[in-house]
């Protein structure tokens, strides 16, 4: 179990008094205002835990050699190669008749124009609108106070009558189809073509002895594991310092901020037992693991911690 620090309110005290000065020695500090509290708490080294895989015998390799099998037999042997000649015969031919394509189908696009009918329209050339004009308003004529007076004016609409076309049938267009043209030829044609025939001439052929590998040799390689060994080590990042940090009074300690903080280290993993709103030991304990484990100031409910915690 990791040890904690808890400072008592007499501590809270006097690391307040000595905040003070601290404060008024280094004017770039943060400033301590009245009804603030604050404590003088360590940052330990954060622990960093990590896996490392220890190498306790190199991998080998090992090799497993099979001789070769051999088998005496006979073997044939070409004492003088075979030859393949070719002959030629001609190619024959034939007369044949059929149509011969002169003129393909051809299919053609024929415009239809559209048609429009004349029609009138009125058209509004200029929208109704309000003007302002220059009047006489109740106590403008005989006020000296420099305003003037406008009168709203409605002025009508301008329209006019148009002539327009109007489509009643769009432009369109229609296939017109030219059949295709044939013609009779007469032409010769291949009836079988010329063709190669191969002649062969067999080779010789002697019977010798040999002797032949019916397997080879075999060579098999054994790679013997490496043997390893997993080791959980543990580092620290950072130095052990003593820090001024601002932590939360016991007058404005209540449990519903208790409650919050509570959970907050719960549901990080941390073991408080239930979560009761009260600041127990469990509670405290839980708290200085999570600053341990965050490089935070340890011993108090600081602000740093609940802000990283995200409780308000």
């Amino acid at each position: 179990m990791r040890s904690f620090l808890w400072l008592p309110p007499l501590f809270v005290a006097v690391s307040f008094s000595l905040a003070t000065q601290a404060a008024a020695q280094q004017p770039d500090q943060t400033a301590i205002t009245a009804g603030q509290c604050w404590v003088n708490a360590p940052i330990k080294p954060r622990p960093l835990h990590e896996e490392v895989e220890v190498v306790l015998q190199e991998p080998s390799v090992r090799y497993a050699v099979t001789p070769a099998q051999l088998r005496e037999g006979v073997q044939q042997v070409v004492t003088r190669e075979g030859v393949k000649t070719y002959r030629v015969e001609p190619a024959t031919f034939k007369q044949v008749t059929e149509q011969v394509l002169v003129k393909p189908e051809v299919q053609r696009s024929v415009v239809v124009p559209a048609v429009y009918e004349e029609r009138e329209a009125v058209l509004t050339v200029e929208q109704a609108k309000t003007v302002l004009e220059p009047c006489q308003a109740a106590g403008t004529r005989y006020g000296n106070t420099g305003a003037m007076a406008f009168c709203a004016k409605a002025v009508p609409a301008r329209e006019e009558t148009v002539k327009v076309k109007v489509l009643v049938e769009p432009e369109t267009t229609r296939t017109v189809t030219e059949p295709a043209v044939y013609e009779n030829v007469t032409r010769w044609v291949v009836d079988q073509p010329a063709r190669v025939v191969e002649v062969v001439t067999e080779p010789q052929i002697a019977t010798v002895a040999h002797v032949e590998t019916v397997r080879p040799e075999q060579v098999q390689q054994r790679t013997e594991p490496a043997v390893t060994r997993t080791m959980n080590i543990t580092k620290y990042q950072g130095e052990p310092q003593i820090v001024l940090r601002r932590a939360v009074c016991d007058s404005d300690l209540h449990p519903t901020l208790i409650g919050r903080l509570q959970a907050a280290l719960s549901s990080r993993g941390y073991s408080l037992g239930n979560i009761d709103s009260k600041l127990g030991q469990r509670t405290v304990a839980a708290l200085a693991d999570y600053q341990a484990d965050n490089g935070l100031a340890i011993g108090a409910v600081t602000y740093e911690s609940l802000e990283l915690l995200g409780v308000r």
